[in-house]
């Protein structure tokens, strides 16, 4: 599950307030469609990375497909494995993929682990000792200092796995039984990873090395780590690495450029859906030029209620202006999916709140391509068709909730 912060150090946001909202890079008001070549230049110029053609990225639902999906490319990997992960919880799947990867180091690979602190303190101390006495090098990212206790606040959130430098995957989700199965009943969930082959996969590798470095002050470095990569599809991508403590934004402001150069349509399919006033302005700004606007949340089976208190009264103002807003009835939904104008698609773990802008370090991609924009908007409709479409007389709310959705509000950067 993802662990958030329990209410004791929801008290502690009041004190961090002044100094985690952030600022956004400057985004045009009116920036080019998203098919234009211009429009992927004003990505690159937030981001400061490239586009990759020649891409296949396969879309893998939910945990009972994804699983088996890493747990293969781990079993076949011959030189190097890379694995960044902010939440784990001692389960069945934490086991197989603690097996996994001791088979591989026992077998002479180079295994690299990098563990968020918060989110896996639950991972299981004794697979962890397995681990480190196999040979695997395994770090925890930004753990708890007495002389320097806001550092704490600072997570990887990241998820990411890269086998021998040449097959990636991203995505959302985590490690636990939560996640293990098919989103058949409440206490499975529903999510998404991706697995990725093709020139992109360099620059997952990088998004690791990014936060290895930090922790090991040593570069990954080599052909096993980067090996030359052929074209393996026709995808055109881009990672977008967000790091906010060592420089500028750029998950929120690639989100903020792609709702305000939306010309038809924009669905989102997001678990923490907190935006700031920026990125609220943009989807109003977009349903006044005429925008089909989706938003699919989590209904009653969320494992962060303070969300939907928090933005309840934001949700009835989307509705009155002509959006349409669902919940996901059978489960928790976690995955994260943006889908501009059937053609670009954004994926990863950076939610629509300023946690992942400002605080979180986090991983998303962009992708150019109205055949896998048609892939994700056929996986979308059915998730709406196990959803409610929401009514303002829904987000009506009871004074207990009204009353946790306004402190929400005053520490929103913290949820």
């Amino acid at each position: 599950m993802s662990p958030r912060w329990p209410a004791l150090h929801l008290l502690l946001g009041l004190v961090l307030s002044a100094c985690a909202t952030g600022r956004l890079q400057k985004v045009p008001s009116q920036p080019p469609p998203v098919t234009s070549a211009a429009f992927a230049a004003e990505v690159t110029r937030l981001t400061g990375q490239s586009w990759t053609p020649g891409n296949s990225i396969r879309t893998l639902p939910n945990g009972g497909t994804f699983i088996p999906a890493m747990l293969s490319a781990i079993r076949s990997a011959q030189h190097t494995l890379t694995w960044e992960n902010f939440v784990a919880v001692d389960s069945q799947p934490v086991a197989d993929f603690t097996q996994a990867f001791i088979e591989r180091a026992k077998a002479g690979v180079q295994v690299r682990i990098l563990l968020d602190h918060y989110g896996c303190s639950t991972y299981g101390k004794a697979h962890l000792a397995a681990m480190r006495a196999a040979g695997i090098d395994l770090r925890f990212y930004s753990p708890w200092k007495l002389h320097n206790p806001l550092r704490y606040n600072h997570r990887t959130h990241r998820r990411i796995l890269v086998a021998d430098g040449k097959t990636g995957f991203v995505g959302g989700a985590g490690l636990a039984y939560a996640w293990d199965g098919h989103a058949e009943g409440p206490l499975r969930w529903r999510d998404t990873m991706y697995e990725l082959r093709g020139p992109i996969v360099a620059q997952l590798q990088h998004a690791f090395d990014d936060n290895w470095f930090e922790i090991t002050r040593e570069h990954i470095t080599g052909p096993h780590h980067f090996p030359a990569l052929l074209p393996a599809g026709s995808l055109t991508a881009q990672s977008v690495l967000g790091a906010p403590k060592k420089g500028t934004d750029t998950i929120g402001s690639t989100f903020l450029l792609a709702l305000r150069a939306a010309r038809k349509s924009i669905v989102i399919s997001h678990a923490y859906f907190i935006p700031n006033p920026p990125i609220i302005d943009a989807l109003f700004a977009a349903k006044k030029r005429g925008v089909h606007i989706e938003l699919l949340v989590p209904g009653q089976h969320t494992d962060m209620p303070m969300c939907a208190c928090t933005t309840a009264p934001l949700l009835r103002r989307f509705i009155q202006a002509g959006m349409e807003v669902r919940e996901f009835e059978p489960c928790m939904i976690h995955s994260k999916l943006v889908v501009i104008d059937d053609h670009l698609s954004i994926i990863g773990s950076g939610n629509i709140d300023q946690r992942s802008f400002f605080i979180n370090d986090e991983n998303n991609v962009f992708v150019l391509s109205p055949h896998f924009a048609l892939q994700q908007l056929a996986m979308h409709a059915q998730d709406k068709a196990r959803s409610r479409q929401l009514k303002v007389e829904d987000l009506h709310q009871p004074f207990g909730k009204r009353l946790k959705g306004w402190f929400g509000r005053r520490v929103q950067h913290q949820l």
